[in-house]
């Protein structure tokens, strides 16, 4: 027995030799492969310190093209984001390093002093610093404080055509503008079947680093356009408000507005509910409207027939319900809205249900619902002349950095001059118009309605009240049709009277005069305008300054005083050219180009009156761009 027991506790004895044995192995295999790592990990970083400066972090050149208004205004850029951060254990002179940033970036020194004294690798000290306080960190040169940069999506306009515009993240267009052409603005290469609206001229592709959009919309007007419905919005309680200005010629869309707006700069603030864009949401077709559609099926059937199209003499007969649908087809009212914008709101949109709480009537199969856009689109067709056009928001392509031009073309490799319905019938049918709507200043004629209707909502039924207006400008022979729509969800007691169905546009004569007048300075305009040189600047989250509404024309126009146009930055001779015929005294002081002017540009030019011209040469030699084979004395904004 003591035998056994000694060989027993030698066999233990010999089991764990071999166990500690293996550990100690295993322990220099892990000390071996951290030492090597180690050592890679040093050679790694100092190739990275040698290779970029210590302390800036590299960023990649911009991809994302900028998108301007009509006018060149930049209603989005990629700016560069700097952060300003420190490494504590870095930091030589505490109190002095807090001292000297504390004038600089504007926070007490006590406070700076704790940051900087913690034990910790990084502490942020400000994000999103100014251009002139990134240059004052780079002059004191403080041991331990450095410069974080990044790329950030900017928009300068703020929430005023944000859901025109969209918005992006991540170097992602995810709404508006922003996303329709994500695949235009972000790569250097763009194949022309990507892109079939737009004439390469011949190209198969574009061949610039990235592109900039040009749009059709107007920020001056948008301006007007845009306070008109947030007045609107703030007596009516909880509401949805949208309007869109539509020129009816090529459906160029002037501009657009969604009331409650949000900021794109800092979408993530916003419910889903404030995203949504109303003009793309159903609505229900007020009868008034449905009722001028039923009339233009009838007066379509009598000139297919033959027979004598007078509105006043129009009868039910024999409903044709194949031709109604061929026309709602043509109008968009029923196939899909190919518009180059894309909403905001994750989803579909609820659709309601009808209710015609008025008496029946028999309006054949004139679609009781669609989307806003759709409606004015269809509108258009009836009163243009029965031309068809295709509502859209980009004008043109450039591309960076030769500045090529390439111009939106809806009808590009398609039969142009198709209408809708013949001219005959559109005429008589803005007669129909003049005689059943509302008339307005500058000749124009409203058409209004409203209905209520409910949506399914998990918890049962909400009721909600559609009202839309239609303005055209002027009913005789159009030029611009406006949209007003609202959806209003709280039926309670009224905050103002709103129970007339005319109630969108009941003060519309206070703008048109202004918003024609800003179009009409537009066309004295067109193709004399081009991007001011940039200056370097970063991106800020705060203290971007707010919108002001452009001047008033209307008391103008009623003088009939001719409008003084925007003519800084252009050249004597061309200035010259925009005035003739105005019958003013241009005195002019200087040479080169025009830097200030009297009158201000959408001020009065009464005849025999005097317009002041100073002129100043550039200082330091710019860019020239070539637009459209334009000479470089175009105007520069």
């Amino acid at each position: 027995m003591v035998r056994r027991s000694r060989l027993r506790t030698e066999n233990n004895r010999r089991r764990l030799l071999r166990a500690l044995l293996v550990l100690l192995v295993l322990g220099g295999v892990v000390a071996g492969i951290a030492f090597v790592f180690r050592q890679q990990l040093r050679i790694l970083s100092a190739v990275w310190e040698e290779t970029f400066p210590a302390n800036e972090f590299l960023v990649e050149e911009s991809v994302r093209g900028t998108i301007y208004d009509r006018n060149f205004k930049e209603l989005a850029e990629t700016l560069e984001r700097v952060s300003l951060y420190a490494r504590p254990r870095e930091v030589e002179n505490l109190e002095g390093t807090a001292g000297q940033l504390s004038g600089v970036l504007g926070i007490s020194e006590p406070e700076l002093k704790q940051r900087l004294g913690r034990d910790s690798h990084l502490v942020w000290l400000r994000r999103d610093i100014g251009q002139g306080e990134e240059e004052e960190i780079h002059r004191l040169g403080l041991p331990g404080i450095y410069l974080h940069r990044e790329l950030a999506r900017k928009y300068p306009e703020q929430a005023m055509g944000a859901h025109l515009v969209g918005y992006a993240e991540n170097d992602l267009g995810l709404a508006g503008i922003e996303h329709y052409y994500d695949h235009l603005l972000s790569h250097d290469h763009v194949r022309q079947e990507a892109i079939p609206n737009v004439d390469l001229k011949g190209e198969e592709e574009t061949s610039g680093y990235s592109h900039d959009l040009v749009l059709t919309v107007d920020m001056k007007i948008q301006a007007i356009l845009d306070k008109y419905v947030a007045d609107l919005g703030e007596n009516l309680g909880r509401v949805q408000l949208g309007s869109l200005l539509l020129e009816t010629g090529e459906g160029k869309i002037i501009a657009g507005v969604n009331f409650p707006s949000y900021n794109p700069n800092t979408i993530w603030q916003y419910e889903n509910e404030v995203l949504e864009n109303i003009l793309l949401t159903p609505l229900v077709i007020p009868k008034e409207i449905r009722q001028f559609f039923l009339e233009a099926s009838l007066l379509q059937r009598g000139w297919e027939q033959g027979t004598q199209i007078y509105p006043w003499s129009l009868v039910a007969g024999k409903t044709d319900f194949a031709g109604q649908l061929r026309l709602w087809d043509r109008l968009q009212l029923t196939t899909e809205l190919n518009v180059d914008l894309s909403g905001g709101k994750k989803g579909s949109s609820s659709i309601p249900e009808f209710i015609d709480c008025g008496p029946v009537a028999d309006l054949g199969t004139v679609p009781k619902i669609a989307p806003p856009l759709k409606v004015v689109l269809g509108f258009t067709h009836l009163l243009n002349g029965g031309k068809k056009i295709q509502p859209h928001f980009l004008d043109r392509v450039l591309e960076r950095p030769s500045q090529k031009e390439y111009v939106y073309d809806v009808f590009r490799g398609k039969t142009r001059g198709t209408n809708v319905l013949p001219s005959l019938v559109s005429a008589e049918l803005r007669t129909l118009l003049r005689a059943q709507g509302t008339p307005g200043i500058l000749g124009s004629v409203a058409i209004s309605g409203e209905t209520l209707s409910r949506i399914a909502l998990p918890t049962g039924y909400e009721y909600v009240r559609d009202r839309m207006s239609l303005v055209v400008i002027p009913a005789e022979k159009p030029e611009i049709i406006l949209l007003l729509v609202s959806r209003q969800k709280d039926l309670g007691p009224r905050k103002v009277d709103d129970s007339n169905p005319d109630f969108l546009c009941k003060t519309i004569d206070t703008i048109l005069p202004s918003m024609v007048a800003l179009q009409q300075v537009s066309y004295g305009l067109a193709g004399l305008v081009e991007a001011a040189e940039k200056k370097n600047e970063n991106f800020q989250s705060e203290g971007m300054d707010e919108r002001n509404v452009s001047k008033n024309l209307a008391g103008m126009l009623k003088e009939q005083t001719r409008i003084m146009p925007d003519l800084t930055g252009l050249s004597l001779r061309r200035a010259l050219r925009l005035l003739q015929g105005t019958e003013v005294e241009v005195h002019v002081e200087g040479s080169g180009r025009i830097r200030s002017q009297s009158p201000e540009a959408g001020g009065a030019l009464k005849t025999g009156g005097q317009c002041r011209l100073i002129l100043k040469k550039d200082t330091a030699p710019k860019e020239t761009v070539e637009m459209s084979n334009l000479e470089n004395d175009s105007k520069q904004e």
